[in-house]
């Protein structure tokens, strides 16, 4: 379902590791626009790929890696710390064992056949990240999402804001944010999971007004 990539057992998977740095290279550069200083052409690896870094890595049935997120420590430097603390206008940008910072939460849309699937893949993106949290006694992720995906998480982690949506020149209103994971949490991505054509199928009907007629 996912590979989860950690300090322990990284030597074994380096080559997954850069076939995953190549697709978030494709993706955040390439689809995105982003401009990421520092990093190698074709190869996305910034300042917070560290060597505490944990990975959850998807691949598809001909082994393509279709989806990737990481996942920081908060008691050493990381995205919120470092480069976004003004952003958490509402309350500070929470510090402890138990916290984490998610980013870099991609999947290459190009290798996926359709809704039902990509929504599946990022369904067993989440599960991945919640396994590792409540393993490791992690209770809460910390990250930078835009707000279109900052509503999709409600849906499914418990989740409050940490400041208000900032607007960076860009079409994407950004929202630092924190999420609680629990068993709960797990049990809710495992039906969404298994619930995966009835839930895109809702998403994409026709949404009507409250008069009956539909929305273009």
């Amino acid at each position: 379902m996912f590979r989860t990539i950690t300090p322990e057992n990284r030597d074994e998977y380096q080559d997954l590791l850069d076939d995953m740095h190549r697709m978030r290279y494709r993706i955040v550069v390439g689809e995105w626009g982003w401009e990421i200083p520092g990093i190698p052409e074709g190869y996305d690896k910034d300042q917070f790929d560290t060597d505490n870094t944990v990975y959850i890595v998807v691949r598809n049935e001909v082994g393509e890696v279709v989806a990737t997120s990481r996942m920081n420590p908060t008691t050493q430097p990381h995205m919120l710390s470092d480069l976004f603390a003004d952003y958490c206008d509402l309350q500070p940008y929470p510090v402890g064992t138990d916290v984490w910072e998610c980013s870099r939460f991609v999947t290459d849309r190009s290798l996926l056949a359709d809704p039902v699937e990509d929504f599946r893949i990022r369904c067993r993106l989440g599960i991945g990240l919640t396994v590792f949290c409540l393993d490791k006694g992690i209770n809460r992720l910390s990250w930078l999402t835009h707000q279109k995906f900052y509503n999709l998480v409600q849906r499914v982690w418990k989740t409050e804001p940490l400041g208000l949506p900032h607007r960076e020149g860009d079409d994407w209103a950004w929202i630092p944010a924190v999420s609680r994971i629990d068993q709960a949490t797990l049990d809710r991505q495992m039906d969404r999971f298994r619930n995966a054509e009835e839930i895109v199928a809702q998403y994409m009907a026709p949404k009507r007004r409250a008069g009956g007629g539909r929305v273009a």
